[in-house]
This record gives C-alpha cells, sequence and structure tokens, in this order.
C-alpha cells in the first residue's frame, strides 16, 4: 500500500508521463478515481489472501489455534490496518507535491515509526517518574489508534486536495 500511495503522483512525474496524461481529455477526478479504484482492489486482494492463508494456518496447527482465539488477535488485526492506512496517506500526500516515488515512500514507512517513538518517550517518562506503567502502555496503543489514522486521513485529504487544484500535471 505504501508503494501505490508513494507512486500515485510521483511516479508519474519521474517517467514524465504526467505530460503526457494531462493533454489526455480526462478529467482529473477521473484519474483519481483509477488510482483509488486501484487501491481499494489491490487492499481488498492483499487482505484477503493473508486472511485466508492465516484461517487455513490456524485450522490446520492446534498450537497456533489457542494462540490465535485470543482476545488479541481483532486488536493486533486493527493495529495492521491502522499503519497500512497511515503508511497510505502519508505516502499520498508526499507523492502530490514531491518528484520522487522513494521520498514518498520512505515518508510514509517512517511516520507510524515516528509516533511509536514519541508515544514510547511517554514510557521513559512514566518511569522516571514512577508513574503507573501500565497505564501509559495502554495510552501509547490507544494514542496510535487515534494519532495515526488522523494522520492518514488528512494527508489523504491534503494530497487529493492539491492533486485537485494544482496547476502544473
Amino acid at each position: 500500500m505504501t508503494l501505490l500511495g508513494g507512486n500515485a503522483f510521483a511516479g508519474e512525474r519521474a517517467d514524465r508521463s504526467a505530460e503526457f496524461i494531462a493533454c489526455l481529455p480526462l478529467p482529473r477526478t477521473r484519474r483519481l478515481s483509477s488510482k483509488l479504484i486501484l487501491a481499494i482492489s489491490a487492499t481488498a486482494l492483499i487482505w484477503g489472501i493473508n486472511l485466508l492463508v492465516l484461517w487455513i494456518l490456524v485450522n490446520l496447527s492446534p498450537e497456533l489455534r489457542s494462540k490465535f482465539n485470543s482476545p488479541d488477535m481483532p486488536l493486533m488485526l486493527s493495529y495492521v490496518a491502522i499503519t497500512g492506512l497511515v503508511f497510505y496517506g502519508v505516502s499520498w500526500l508526499i507523492s502530490s507535491f514531491q518528484s520522487s516515488p522513494t521520498f514518498a515512500v520512505v515518508g510514509g514507512l517512517l511516520t507510524p515509526l515516528l509516533v511509536i517513538m514519541g508515544l514510547n518517550g511517554l514510557n521513559a517518562a512514566a518511569w522516571a517518574t514512577d508513574m503507573d506503567v501500565r497505564s501509559v502502555d495502554r495510552f501509547v496503543g490507544i494514542g496510535y489508534a487515534i494519532i495515526c489514522p488522523i494522520l492518514a486521513i488528512v494527508g489523504f485529504s491534503i494530497g487529493t486536495w492539491y492533486y485537485l487544484t494544482r496547476i502544473e500535471p
């Protein structure tokens, strides 16, 4: 997903196909919708295959079944989905104004890491001030689940707005 978001606009600028596409009689909204359809289709395919393989492995192995029937499994899958969203949203934003897909992809990959590092800074403060570390750990998880979707939505929205309103291809 990070590669699709990071390559959405910057890839067209890097290989100079943006100029060619701008000459075609396609409105930007149709080009934008095609990029979104590709991203949604790829996400559904990737998640579908991964969940099918996970379901098969869990049903074939009794050891895995006991581990994956825990109440933490939906929470883990939701964190994976949230991380994928922030990868895509931030890469999409950087790709809208950057001409290098590499910078867009790296920016998308680094964002969740920076969020976790910032939130884990609270753990160090909790140890230093003798706070309840378990409540800080919960705060880190909840903070990640709140901050990352906000970053994804804001990044996607600003990137889309910039793409639709900019003058150059």
